[in-house]
């Protein structure tokens, strides 16, 4: 189902926040609760507020001929939470196929929580990784006046190393599907002679 009936080549934008896909249409802000697409392309820019610089993901989509970028912090909850479900799409050997992403935002005890759900068919897909999962870098954690302050870099880094390796950068080829080899390729042992077997 299309989202716009336009029969021209144009590009939707719909910027991830507020648990919502915010498209502006050059008068207003559209909101969505989710966006449909096969995933052919992702790539990277930096951008820049009030001083702050930051690196935002555009992942470009393809759905019934529509050309959709969802935009989205790489920093962000969204991005650490879509990432999990699409390293589970690519092990359930559907990356390559249309999906859904629906954002979301809830908030308990004053404190804000977001993700990035991905859907495959009538079914949200689960996450790869879990707490205490192996595999997945841990962020790093600092006390600052008090408080825990969490870096979630490294986690952003493996989760880019792992798109990287599935999709071009841009829109790529609209026809082509991602690749998975080596997707689930095992961290390198440090002495193969050391097996519990």
């Amino acid at each position: 189902m299309k989202m716009f009936s336009n029969d021209s080549p144009h590009i939707v934008w719909a910027r991830v926040r507020n648990g919502m896909l915010a498209v502006w249409n050059g008068k207003e802000e559209i909101l969505f609760r989710h966006a449909y697409g096969r995933i052919v392309g992702i790539s990277y820019k930096f951008d820049e507020w009030n001083g702050t610089e930051f690196e935002i993901v555009l992942v470009h989509l393809i759905h019934d001929g529509e050309r959709w970028i969802l935009s989205m912090r790489t920093d962000s909850q969204y991005f650490r939470t879509m990432c999990n479900y699409l390293v589970t799409a690519g092990a359930d050997g559907v990356l390559g196929e249309p999906l859904r992403f629906a954002p979301t935002m809830s908030e308990k005890a004053g404190k804000k929580y977001s993700a990035l759900y991905v859907g495959h068919g009538d079914k949200f897909i689960r996450a790869y990784y879990r707490a205490g999962s192996p595999g997945l870098p841990e962020p790093v954690t600092a006390q600052i006046g008090g408080r825990t302050v969490y870096d979630f870099t490294p986690q952003v880094e493996f989760y880019k190393a792992f798109l990287a390796r599935h999709f071009s950068p841009g829109w790529g080829d609209t026809e082509a599907k991602p690749t998975l080899a080596d997707a689930f390729t095992a961290a390198p042992l440090e002495d193969p002679d050391d097996l519990p077997f």
